[in-house]
């Protein structure tokens, strides 16, 4: 008797499906960590398991097969889900990644082109199973278990043990979000994230107050190491005062693009022969978070650090930011951006209202257009854009115009006609061919633009600023051959500073005059760095970055694509791994690794009191 128990509950739902999961998870836990642990994903991931499957033993009788087929369908889409997002940002998705959900109709092809055949191995089970279900040969009709003596007992201690691994790991405080997830288990960190929030555990001793600019803003510098500096003392501070600003983000553009040639072709021809007469910050990083492209939008407008693990303008675009379109609006600018894509994609029908533009155009203004990937040309943003700004100049009102460009946003599919650079064979089929095509194609849509903004006399009254939004080329989703391909181009191993780096670039006809600032600077710095420029007083403006016209020193948090607490300061880039002590650092100039990093822990300390001080700022700020 004991033995015909045994054999059932062996053959039981409750085991079965179980099992099945956990070899789902120790696929999983193989494709995220490189791991094949069979006794590490039975401890950390089989309690939550069984917690699920236990539950619809308790209340399923009828149906039960459907209930299981659906769970197991749930979780195959979950883990796939996990792994796409890995690919394409290197870390581990949250819950608040799935506000984000909504957006995946607009970058499919992104997603397509990271899918790999092994992903197949969630579904095939699932696959198997609706068609025995449909010719009514479910094999796992087992005898019900006793409640009571089986399936109870199970949820208690499939419940004991998650509280116990959950209270465990509580308090436990681990940078790499990918190695937390590795080593506290993937569900049980996904519920520490719930039960955490997304702000930094560190505490600060600074009174964060939106009432109290000047004590907070003396506050930042003190912990920045930096000191005020009078107006009146800045270099080119009002050089460009009274010129209207037109601000171009590109696409994915990373910095190893400017100046480069391949094949004996340049990559960005335009973009070169702007430099002679221009400011260029080549040692410039990206510090977007899960937002991207619209958190790039963000901190260039308001020099504040974008939320850690959601996009900005899905939680605060309901606030009102300081910002440098109030800024401009205040001295008498008219303020628009423009962006081909759909405005409610990154719900910028919040942001913009958020950051204080007067008006928007979006894909309702541009139509459809010569579409490419999602959304019209970058050569259709500069033609529409173009007879807006000319009807402001013709009324002698001044204007800040941000223009959003759209065509080289991954997987880069640029249509032949338009890809134009003559390329080495290697290249033929690789994505760093595709990703070299945009980024010319993006060249001469910009150049054009610049000859016509001389042609209807606004180029010589007005600031063009250039810079990149954020990698195009992430190691971890594109090809060996890919990242061997962008190795040869850069003349040593493509590494995460090489990934981060974006280039931006200052152009006032008559006023920059071919400088290149070889400082460490971030998308932070923008913002104080164009208002300088045009006389722009930040006294009463909580600003997280600098004018780099006028300081050196800087210090500059990343907290998305690299673990809570990275930074760069003038020298290294620093990466924690479980925390500081753990942490590689690469010396900014050369790439290499520095082994002893031990004096920086100040810098470490400082990045995160940043940090949360910009995360409590914003969260105090008025709502619209």
């Amino acid at each position: 008797m004991k033995i015909d128990r045994i054999s059932d509950f062996l053959k039981s739902h409750l085991i079965i499906i179980t099992t099945i999961f956990l070899i789902k998870f120790l696929i999983l836990r193989f494709l995220l960590f490189d791991e094949l642990n069979i006794t590490k994903t039975i401890v950390l991931e089989s309690s939550y398991i069984l917690i699920f499957t236990s539950i619809i033993e308790l209340i399923s009788i009828k149906g039960k097969p459907y209930f299981y087929l659906l769970l197991n369908i749930i979780f195959s889409a979950l883990f796939l889900t996990f792994i796409l997002y890995h690919s394409f940002f290197g870390r581990i998705i949250t819950y608040f990644a799935l506000f984000q959900l909504g957006q995946v109709d607009t970058i499919n092809e992104s997603i397509t082109a990271i899918l790999k055949p092994v992903y197949m191995l969630f579904f095939i089970d699932i696959i198997i199973f609706i068609i025995l279900l449909l010719f009514r040969k479910y094999p796992l009709a087992s005898k019900p278990l006793s409640k009571k003596l089986i399936v109870m007992p199970v949820l208690v201690l499939a419940l004991s043990i998650s509280f116990t691994n959950f209270m465990v790991h509580k308090d436990e405080m681990i940078n790499n979000n990918v190695v937390a997830a590795e080593e506290k288990g993937i569900l049980n960190y996904e519920a520490l994230q719930i039960y955490a929030g997304s702000g930094s555990r560190i505490k600060i001793d600074v009174d964060v107050s939106v009432k109290k600019v000047s004590e907070l803003k003396d506050k930042i510098r003190l912990i920045k190491g930096i000191k005020r500096i009078p107006n009146e003392q800045r270099n080119y501070f009002s050089a460009a005062e009274g010129r209207n600003l037109i601000v171009i983000q590109v696409e994915s553009m990373q910095n190893f693009t400017i100046g480069l040639k391949v094949g004996g072709k340049e990559v960005t021809p335009n973009l070169n022969k702007m430099l002679k007469n221009s400011f260029y910050f080549p040692n410039t990083f990206q510090q977007t978070g899960p937002g991207n492209t619209s958190d790039a939008e963000f901190i260039v407008n308001t020099s504040l650090y974008p939320v850690a693990f959601n996009p900005t303008s899905q939680i605060y675009g309901d606030k009102k930011f300081p910002s440098l379109p109030r800024l401009l609006k205040s001295k008498g600018y008219t303020t628009m951006t423009f962006h081909a894509d759909d405005i409610e994609f990154w719900n910028r029908d919040d942001l913009y209202p958020a950051l204080g533009f007067e008006k928007y155009y979006a894909r309702d203004f541009f139509g459809n257009e010569d579409v490419i990937g999602i959304g019209p040309s970058d050569e259709v943003l500069f033609e529409k854009a173009l007879p807006v700004l000319e009807k402001h100049h013709q009324k002698r009102q001044l204007f800040y115009a941000h223009l959003i460009g759209l065509t080289s946003h991954h997987p880069f599919s640029l249509p032949k006609d338009k890809g134009v650079l003559e390329l080495p064979d290697k290249f033929s089929g690789s994505l760093t061919g595709a990703y070299l095509q945009s980024i010319n194609y993006v060249d001469r849509a910009i150049g054009d633009f610049t000859e016509d903004l001389k042609k209807k006399g606004i180029y010589d009254k007005s600031i063009i600023v250039i810079y990149g939004d954020h990698f195009g080329l992430q190691q971890s989703a594109i090809s060996k051959e890919d990242v061997e391909l962008v190795s040869d181009l850069l003349g040593h191993e493509y590494k995460d500073l090489d990934r981060l780096n974006i280039p931006f670039i200052i152009h006032a006809p008559g006023i920059t005059d071919g400088k290149t600032f070889e400082k460490t600077s971030g998308q932070l710095d923008f913002m104080p760095t164009i208002a300088n420029l045009l006389g722009i007083s930040l006294e009463e403006q909580v600003v997280f970055g600098q004018d780099l016209l006028n300081y050196d020193k800087n210090l500059l948090g990343v907290r998305y694509y690299l673990p809570v607490g990275s930074f760069f300061n003038e020298e290294l880039l620093f990466i924690p791994e479980k925390g500081f002590e753990d942490g590689t650092a690469y010396n900014i100039v050369t790439g290499k690794k520095i082994s002893d990093f031990d004096k920086y822990k100040k810098d470490y300390i400082r990045v995160l009191k940043l940090e949360k001080i910009s995360d409590i700022y914003m969260k105090g700020l008025p709502e619209r």
